[in-house]
Parts: structure tokens; sequence; C-alpha cells
């Protein structure tokens, strides 16, 4: 009897230990994955002292632009990257940009800061959604001196850009960027974005992750399957370099070869 018990006392503890075991492994796992995401992850959220540094030593904000991003803070729900809109500032600097079509749905504030980087002579046609209101955005523009260098267009993408293509401007612009959240045609506006943009020119597109719905493969809505098939077109594009800058959403950043 007594070697019995002792042999069900051993079982239970073996068996024990290899729960134990278990879980100690599986959660030592869970936390090695939870670790490595986090390391991954760049800014825990906007209030991140990270993010907050790198903005307080890169940000370069032009003091209207900064009225209106804070009026419009409090006045949208629109989330405003002064730090995207200053990187395509920089882009457009770099190629010495003279004529900018703008479709990024900001209220009129990427339109400023582009602008601001336009040489006098230059021009930044701004794509504005019916549900914008840039009231207060052109007050800011006349008061920064560039609202003379911007032309308002308020109808849809596709209708702006047919019209810019009908009037005889295509290849005449030396930056595009277009919001593409909540279009049905993706692949056609990038096609007609190209026919816009002048050789080496570059050409940035928001709004392809659709906060991760490109991920899922069940139930997808005709606006996602539209950026999926716009994604994979644009990844085997030989016509442009392609690149990606990830922040609170994702960005493609192409420049158009010089045509033969």
């Amino acid at each position: 009897m007594f070697l019995t018990r002792v042999t069900r006392e051993a079982v239970v503890g073996i068996g024990m230990l290899g729960v134990t075991f278990a879980a100690g492994v599986y959660i030592g796992k869970r936390y090695f994955m939870y670790r490595r995401r986090k390391s991954q992850k760049i800014f825990e959220g906007a209030d991140d002292p990270r993010r907050t540094y790198l903005l307080r030593m890169s940000l370069r904000e032009h003091p209207s632009a900064k009225k209106l991003r804070q009026n419009l803070i409090e006045t949208t729900s629109q989330d405003f990257s002064s730090d995207t809109a200053q990187l395509l500032a920089n882009l457009a600097k770099l190629i010495n940009s003279k004529k900018i079509l703008e479709m990024g749905c900001s209220y009129g504030y990427n339109p400023l800061i582009l602008a601001l980087v336009l040489p006098s002579d230059g021009q930044l046609i701004a794509h504005v959604r019916e549900a914008e209101d840039v009231s207060h955005a052109r007050e800011l523009w006349r008061e920064a001196g560039v609202d003379d260098r911007i032309q308002l267009e308020v109808k849809s993408e596709e209708e702006t850009m047919d019209d810019l293509l009908s009037a005889g401007e295509a290849e005449t612009f030396d930056l595009i960027f277009i919001n593409m959240a909540g279009q049905t045609k993706c692949r056609k506006c990038y096609e007609k974005c190209l026919r816009l943009l002048k050789s080496k020119g570059v050409l940035a597109i928001d709004g392809v992750l659709c906060n991760g719905a490109v991920l899922k493969s069940n139930s997808l809505t005709d606006k996602v399957q539209s950026l999926q098939q716009m994604n994979e077109a644009i990844l085997r594009d030989a016509r442009v370099f392609l690149s990606k800058r990830a922040t609170g959403s994702f960005h493609r950043g192409l420049m158009k070869h010089q045509m033969a």
C-alpha cells in the first residue's frame, strides 16, 4: 500500500510539474512576443514622450500653419500629421517643385505647408471635398502670404484630375499627394495621377492600409478591394520607384521613371 501511494503521489507531482513547465513556456513565449511587438512599435500613441521629443527637435512649423492646426484639432475630428506635411514639403523643395496637386483632405493645412516652399511664381491646386470647411484656412493662407499660389477645387478627386487632363495638364505636376481612403476606383485614380505627373516627379499616396482592413480576406468592401488591387499593381509597376513610410497611417512614395 505504501509503494502504491508513493507512486500515485509521484505521478501527480510529475503531472503538476509538467503543467507548470508548459504554463511557464506559454507565458514566456507570450511575454517574448509582447516585448518583440512593443520594441517594433515606434510610438505608443500621440502623447508618447519620444514622439513629442522628436517633433520638438525636428518640426519647423510656420506660425500661420500652427494656428490652423490648433484650430482644426479643436473644430474637426481629423488627425493632422504636421511631421508628414513637413516631409512632403521637404520633398517638394528637394525636387524644386513649381507645380503641386494636393488631394489630401486636410482642411487646408497641407496646401499651406506646401505653398510655403513654392517659389513666388509656383502653383498649387488644392482639391477640397464639399464637407471640408476651409474658410479659416483661407484667412491663414492670406496671413502667410501664399493665397495667390493656391487654386481651390471643390469637387471629387476624379473630377479634379479629369478636368486637369482635359485642360492639357498631363505631365506638368512635380508632386502629387492623394488620400485614397474612401476611393472605389483606386487603380484609375493612380493611373490618372501618373498621367498628370512629370517624369521624375513624386506621387505620395495616403490611406493605403484602410485601418488594417486590407489585411482581411473575408467580408471585403468594394473600397478595400480597390485598395488591395491598387497596392498589388503598384508593387509590380516598373514605371515607378517605390518606397513607404509608416506613421499613424501608411504612405506609399513613388517617383516616376524617365519615360522613353
